[in-house]
């Protein structure tokens, strides 16, 4: 009896096992640029564990191949052929079904590599939907950054201020090692990482958090760059010290040191400057600080956030600036990277000091008036900035994962202010003198923990997330301010005179909760369930004393109020989403049911109200080829009035332009429209991308805007009808090979159609602006970079309440950047911008500038170090110019700005590495 069991058994076993490797992959290779199949080319299947070989074989004569019997999981297909780039990609085989892969496209090395110096093989390869280029086979200048490296790079374009665009699209995140370096600002780590320490550069499309965790395709995804560090750089450090000086005071220095060792990470930065850098590198609006940004938005409640505030901490070239920047970083893996564990801390200290100078034409429907200010003013702010996340993988199939920011800050705001009216005929209307002064702390602390779970089968998952905001801000203040009022024979027949303290408090705290569950329906379609909870609660007490005899102890009742905004949201939502090779579909919404409380603490009244509003979503998104896709989105959401728009008190900050809440306004509708196209060809370098949006809003909230015969402004937010705006870029660009030159070219078109109220009377504004831009960049090897750009744009606006006054000029840029590397180890670098601002009907005068930096630099102890002399402003033009289109006026904005000087510096890079890895 045992025998025939045991022989059952077995046979058993062996039926088993022939089932289990019952998979079948089958494909044909071709040479995408001749469109000829490739025979004899090598197809593996690899272990993903330990990359040992599972089975191979070659195409035959029609480029053809099938690999049988394979078992099911997770593994590799890779296709090599001599003089071509690898292919490799994830591929997941199941039981039962047969995988057709169709056709499968090699590039050649010799055409993509084309005019690029190469050191070594394998420069290229193709994984995927991800390019990865070996550092070390493209040459770069000793000392490069990683920027540098970039630039050299087949399909990558990096622009003046660390913009990078790689095949035809922006990149959003640049990782380090998969990481994020200190922040979400790609310079931090372009500008900051050595080249010599990059193993490979791989640009790829990064899927969203959801679509990684679920397995399912919604079609969000993110340019992305990761440098990934070679192994002996991950066992040391590396760095770098910058010295500079020069006439009129000026100083820049900067020192920056990373360490590696393994997985563990830790990084310290420190920079001290008056030239205008305010950190490590902020052109952009990104800044460090990480997980703190200043606006973010929430779709159920429909409110947007402002917590981190960072534009405190921008400059954008406005008076002369002070900084001191710092910060540390610290990361680390281990458990076969099931933790994951990150923290940052970042210091900020900000001084600008400036003069600015606006001239501003207030469009009424019966006349004309104007308006001319002069600002002297000093602002100091700083920051200690905490953030951090722990991320641990529970089991095979969940994930806890835990995040935090939080700071404390203070700041500080002097101004001395002075304006005149003018009416028509540029008669006296009034004349203001004030002082203000105010000091604030602040603090924030954001947190979240989001768990998420995998089921057996693929594609049904659930996931849980609970996050809370909290914002704090306190202030004290002074207003001193004296109005004179003119007649119609120009005399004085009136002076106001305020002097008070301002005391302010505001709080916000938000609590949101939301549950997502996805379930298959059927191979390619799948279908999402979700349910949020939020809560915010917004207060503002306010208060204000009046001079009296000595002290500030009469209260102001009428600019004195405590106010509590309460919103309560709850929302549930479904989805369902087609997930396809070619395309992804998608569409749902949410149904949310949102109850208001607006309480007047002072006045010991209370306003209560509820709204259900329909989110609807639509995303498209089709792949026509690879790098080659359109895609098309609308969502709608409510926009919800802050506590400032609805709290009813007067705010006389500025005595002429008095802002005073409304506490009947209702939220507005938002329809968002979007549409992007990019088509970019990898073997030529040729690329073309077309961005546009169209956003239309439902019972707008705008202001109400009251001007007396004095000039003296009163404005409120109100409710109107529909606006809309819209925007769109095209850009084309393509390498000429032959006289190794990339050539840009870009057309722009934006415009809107904005509504406020004038004197009671309904103002329509309409703006437009187009644009057209070219650009040119030449270069041979490290030796000689050119690089041309210019910009043309034309803007119109015109008001209904005085269609006769139209408002209408051009604006022009042009900018010329060369680099030549000279004999002796030294380098020459020098960029102008020539800015043409035409003269209107309002401002009389042409503001051109040439602003013309140059620089030369040598490079010593074994190019190591670098001794660099600069002159900023060679011509002493810069002016500090802004021109503003809005409702019923336009203005022209002239403020102090960095001139002429010229600095001396010094910079010493430096590494070592712990553990040399051999080299095959």
């Amino acid at each position: 009896m045992l025998k025939p069991i045991t022989c059952l058994l077995l046979a058993i076993c062996c039926m088993q096992c022939i089932k289990a490797q019952d998979v079948s992959i089958t494909g044909t290779v071709t040479d995408t640029a001749n469109n000829k199949k490739l025979q004899h080319a090598v197809v593996a299947v690899i272990n993903k564990s330990d990359s040992t070989f599972l089975k191979f074989t070659r195409t035959d004569k029609s480029g053809n191949f099938s690999l049988h019997n394979l078992p099911e999981g997770k593994f590799l297909l890779m296709i090599s052929y001599p003089s071509f780039a690898d292919y490799v990609d994830d591929i997941q085989l199941e039981a039962g079904k047969p995988l057709a892969l169709g056709n499968i496209n090699l590039i050649n090395k010799a055409t993509l590599l084309k005019e690029i110096v190469i050191r070594q093989n394998n420069a290229m390869r193709i994984k995927g939907d991800t390019t990865e280029f070996t550092a070390d086979s493209f040459n770069v200048r000793p000392n490069a950054t990683a920027e540098d490296l970039l630039k050299v790079l087949p399909g990558i374009q990096v622009d003046k201020n660390g913009k990078i665009v790689a095949q035809g699209q922006e990149v959003q995140k640049v990782l380090v090692d998969g990481e994020e370096f200190f922040s979400d600002d790609p310079t931090v780590a372009t500008r900051n990482i050595r080249a010599d320490a990059v193993d490979k550069v791989q640009v790829f499309d990064k899927k969203s958090d959801q679509a990684a965790f679920t397995g399912i395709d919604d079609g969000e995804k993110t340019k992305t760059i990761n440098l990934k560090l070679k192994e002996d750089k991950k066992n040391g450090y590396f760095g770098k010290v910058s010295a500079g000086g020069g006439l009129k005071d000026k100083y820049n220095n900067e020192a920056m040191i990373n360490f590696f060792k393994g997985k563990r990470k830790i990084a310290a930065f420190g920079t001290m400057s008056n030239t205008g850098q305010t950190g490590l590198n902020w052109e952009d609006n990104r800044k460090y600080g990480g997980e703190d940004d200043d606006i973010e938005f929430d779709e159920n409640s429909g409110f947007f956030y402002s917590f981190g505030n960072n534009n405190d901490f921008y400059f954008n070239g406005n008076g002369l600036p002070q900084a001191w920047t710092g910060g540390a970083h610290f990361s680390n893996k281990w458990n076969e990277d099931k933790n994951n564990f990150n923290v940052s801390y970042l210091y900020k200290k900000l001084n600008i000091n400036g003069i600015d100078q606006t001239k501003t034409q207030y469009i009424l429907p019966d006349t004309l008036y104007y308006m001319n200010q002069r600002n002297n003013n000093f602002s100091q702010r700083l920051r200690n900035t905490l953030s951090g996340k722990y991320e641990i993988q529970l089991d095979s199939s969940s994930s806890l994962k835990f995040t935090f920011s939080g700071y404390k800050g203070k700041s500080e705001n002097n101004s001395d202010f002075y304006s005149e009216a003018l009416n028509d005929k540029s008669q006296p209307v009034n004349q203001s003198h004030r002082n203000t002064s105010s000091e604030s702390d602040e603090a924030s602390f954001n947190s979240s923990i989001l768990w998420r779970k995998k089921f057996k089968k693929v594609g049904r998952t659930i996931s849980a997330r609970v996050e809370q905001k909290f914002n704090d801000n306190d202030s004290e203040g002074y207003l001193d301010a004296v109005n004179d009022y003119y007649n119609t024979n120009g005399d004085i027949y009136q002076v106001d005179t305020i002097n008070q303290r301002k005391y302010n408090h505001s709080k916000l705290f938000t609590l949101n909760a939301k549950v997502t569950y996805t379930e298959p329906l059927g191979k390619n379609n799948f279908l999402e369930v979700n349910y949020g909870y939020s809560n915010t609660t917004s207060s503002a007490d306010r208060t204000t004393y009046n001079y009296d005899d000595g002290k500030y102890d009469e209260l102001d009742s009428l600019l004195t109020n405590d106010y509590d905004f309460l919103i309560n949201t709850n929302a549930g939502g479904v989805a369902y989403r087609i997930a396809k090779k070619k395309y992804n579909f998608s569409f749902g919404g949410d149904v949310v049911n949102q109850a208001y409380r607006q309480v007047d603490n002072r006045k010991d009244s209370t306003i209560r109200y509820n709204r259900v509003n329909l989110f609807p979503k639509v995303n498209f998104r089709y792949n026509f080829k690879p790098q080659t896709m359109l895609s098309l989105s609308y969502n709608g959401s409510t926009q919800q009035p802050t506590i400032q728009q609805i709290q009813p008190v007067p705010e006389n900050n500025d005595p002429l332009n008095v802002f005073i809440g409304n506490p009947d306004i209702s939220p507005a509708f938002n329809h968002r429209f979007f549409m992007f196209f990019n088509d970019y060809k990898v073997l030529k370098e040729r690329g073309m991308y077309v961005n546009a949006s169209f956003n239309l809003t439902d019972n707008t909230i705008t202001n109400s805007n009251t001007v007396d015969k004095q000039g003296r402004r009163e404005y409120k937010s109100v409710n109107a009808g529909t606006t809309y705006n819209y925007w769109s870029y095209m850009g084309y660009n393509m390498k000429i090979a032959p006289i190794k030159t990339r050539v840009g070219l870009n057309l722009q078109a934006n415009g809107s159609r904005f509504t406020n109220f004038v004197n009671e009377v309904q103002n329509i504004t309409n703006n437009t602006n187009y644009g057209l831009g070219l650009n040119t960049y030449y270069s041979i090897d490290n030796k000689l970079g050119i690089s041309l750009r210019g910009n043309v744009n034309y803007n119109t606006a015109v008001s209904s309440i005085r269609e006769d006054v139209k408002t209408r000029y051009w604006t022009q840029s042009y900018n010329a950047d060369i680099y030549i590397a000279l004999p002796y180890k030294f380098d020459f670098n020098t960029d102008a911008d020539f800015n043409v601002r035409q003269a209107t009907s309002v401002f009389d005068q042409n503001r051109n500038v040439l602003l013309w930096n140059a620089s030369i630099s040598k490079r010593l102890l074994k190019e190591k170090c670098n001794l660099k002399f600069s002159i900023n402003d060679m011509l002493n033009q810069n002016i500090g110019f802004r021109r503003d289109i809005q409702s019923n006026f336009v203005s022209e904005n002239t403020y102090t700005t960095l001139r002429r000087f010229w600095m001396l510096s010094f910079t010493w890079n430096f590494t070592k590495n712990n553990a040399e890895v051999k080299k095959p």
